[in-house]
């Protein structure tokens, strides 16, 4: 893969979105590679999976709106959209628990990520937020759902319309993180829980994910098509590509 590095050792598998130089952002072929490792570890014999970034800056900046520029049309990015929600909505459906490890910032389609997966340990400078809003976007791959389910609507409504970026100790308050460690110590602290859960009987964390999902399912189908209908018509509205300009110049005038 190129923009993934994946391995398997005494159960646990470790995938990292390996793209530092864009912030781990997601292009189209990492999203592919993405549905691509998830297969990958389904069938290997690994017994929990975590997900994390490259480096110690950004577990995923969200996606690469250099490399997605060209999907202008609503078509484009319904296809985009379904593609990649079907691949986060998966992550809820392994019979292995998935984490998210926070190694930086998680922005935008990256907290998105991270919302699909389990449970989230954060690094304490890692920050999170939702900030399609200031592109005039909407988030399209599941997080208003699962938002709401962790955080309650409220809160799911005053992250997603203001766009706050948030630190790892206030995240972590709010109920988006589940566990917050001394940014020194969060690579060791990620793999003790990943290699606590891999030592356990399969049969009892299979149990145990199976039935908290039958109460709390962490994927809503059924709401995909109306959510990423309306994510495209904000992805073609040329209100989204004027703030995505006005944000390419500000980056550069800081440059």
């Amino acid at each position: 893969m190129r923009d993934l590095t994946l391995e398997v050792v005494n159960g646990v598998a470790i995938l990292s979105i390996n793209r530092p130089s864009a912030r781990n952002a997601l292009a189209l072929q990492t999203m592919g590679e993405l549905d691509q490792a998830l297969d990958t570890v389904r069938h290997s014999s690994a017994r929990v999976l975590v997900i994390r970034g490259a480096g110690d800056q950004a577990f995923c900046a969200g996606g690469d709106l250099k490399e997605l520029e060209h999907l202008r049309s609503e078509a484009d990015a319904v296809a985009m959209a379904h593609r990649m929600r079907a691949t986060l909505d998966r992550i809820p459906q392994m019979a292995i628990p998935v984490i998210a490890g926070l190694n930086g910032d998680a922005l935008g389609g990256g907290a998105e990520l991270a919302l699909a997966c389990d449970f989230r340990i954060a690094a304490a400078h890692s920050r999170i937020g939702f900030a399609q809003i200031s592109l005039g976007l909407m988030p399209a791959w599941g997080a208003s759902e699962r938002l709401s389910s962790l955080v309650g609507r409220g809160r799911a409504l005053s992250m997603l319309l203001t766009g706050q970026t948030m630190q790892a100790a206030e995240a972590l308050q709010l109920g988006l993180l589940e566990i917050v460690v001394p940014s020194a110590m969060f690579d060791q602290r990620l793999h003790e829980v990943a290699r606590g859960i891999a030592a356990a009987p399969q049969a009892a964390v299979a149990g145990i994910k199976s039935s908290v999902n039958a109460v709390r399912p962490h994927r809503n189908p059924e709401l995909a098509a109306e959510t990423v209908d309306a994510f495209a018509r904000t992805w073609a509205d040329p209100a989204h590509w004027k703030a995505v300009e006005k944000m390419e110049r500000q980056r550069r005038e800081k440059q």
